[in-house]
């Protein structure tokens, strides 16, 4: 059976390379926090302690997690947590160690009955255990590393801390991280976006996918079609498609409701709009999803609304066949010169004044 996410075939297009560059010097600061277990529970518990959307849930067994109360009983030290602190909030961001954390908070709860560990504490949940092991326990210490950016005056730093430290054991992707980044408007606004019907059969995707790929590219097409003729400059990311979205996905994080809706609406009408003159997989050009020919045209028509010419079916069909799009769309899709090229070419094509 073919899992969700494998149904989102894109054909790759776009130059890894150019995107992996980074000039950007950060000032970083790091500095261990050793919280007792008592305070540590009262910070997730109070929600100062967040757990980012991408990780993964708590998979830890009870024998792996009465282990670790164990070592915390015994004085054992317990490698250290990574956390982030953003600069306008108080909160903590967990960037490595949910599992640990999440057994803690699991054992104050009352969730969590010890198992297999020494016989004075087998089989016993924190309340029953002696008064002088819950001291213990309460003022047993856990190093956490806590990281903060100085500069640049933003948070952009956080999506480069993300994106190389391996948690879990997975790397995570560019969609993963801007959620766990951005805890603004546009998450939410993104997803509700994703389950547009006529979005999904333009895609061919009935489900959304596992890891957000499918969201990302809506975030790109908004992008795009609010800047695609400054995609490439300094303020916009450079020549780099995901740095262009990560700028995007700041913007629509502090829209307010009513910029938000027209944008919802605008995007939906230009699906059906889309859907209804290109059919199912439109953009399954050579065989997987094209996102240069899907950004431009779905862009496109965003950005002309009520201007789109009343046949765009035939337009696209020409479009097909002029190799100047075909050559704008097949390779390096993510440089400055190809999204000029086939955005010029889709607007002339697709503009009905």
């Amino acid at each position: 059976m073919v899992s969700v996410e494998e149904e989102l075939l894109v054909e790759e297009t776009e130059d890894s390379e150019e995107e992996e560059s980074q000039d950007v010097r950060y000032e970083i600061t790091s500095y261990p926090a050793d919280y007792t277990l008592q305070v540590i529970y009262e910070q997730w518990r109070s929600g100062q302690i967040v757990i980012p959307d991408f990780q993964r849930n708590y998979v830890w067994n009870q024998i792996q997690a009465s282990r670790l109360i164990e070592s915390f009983l015994l004085e054992l030290p317990i490698p250290q947590v990574f956390l982030y602190r953003e600069r306008s909030s108080p909160q903590l961001t967990v960037i490595d160690g949910q599992q640990r954390l999440g057994t803690i908070a699991r054992f104050y709860d009352g969730e969590l009955c010890l198992r297999g560990v020494a016989p004075a504490w087998n089989g016993q949940t924190y309340e029953e255990l002696k008064e002088q092991n819950r001291f213990v326990l309460d003022n047993a210490t856990l190093r956490a590393i806590v990281i903060r950016q100085i500069y640049p005056d933003d948070n952009s730093s956080v999506y480069q801390i993300f994106h190389r430290l391996n948690t879990g054991g997975t790397r995570l992707n560019d969609m993963e991280i801007r959620r766990a980044i951005f805890r603004g408007a546009a998450k939410d606004f993104l997803t509700e976006l994703n389950r547009n019907p006529d979005w999904r059969a333009l895609i061919g995707m009935p489900q959304a996918a596992a890891r957000f790929r499918d969201m990302e590219l809506i975030l790109r097409v908004l992008a795009l079609a609010a800047h695609w003729r400054d995609y490439g400059t300094v303020k916009y990311g450079g020549p780099s498609m995901s740095k262009f979205m990560n700028f995007y996905m700041g913007v629509l994080d502090k829209e307010d409701s009513g910029t938000l809706d027209g944008l919802a609406n605008r995007f939906a009408k230009s699906c059906a709009v889309v859907h209804s003159n290109l059919g199912d997989k439109p953009f399954h050009l050579y065989g997987p999803l094209n996102l240069a020919a899907l950004d431009a045209v779905l862009a496109c028509a965003i950005e002309l609304g009520d201007s789109l010419k009343s046949d765009l079916g035939a337009a696209y069909v020409e479009l097909q066949s002029d190799q100047d799009f075909v050559a704008a769309v097949k390779k390096n899709t993510s440089h400055t010169q190809e999204v000029q090229q086939r955005f010029k070419l889709v607007h002339s094509a697709f503009d009905g004044q």
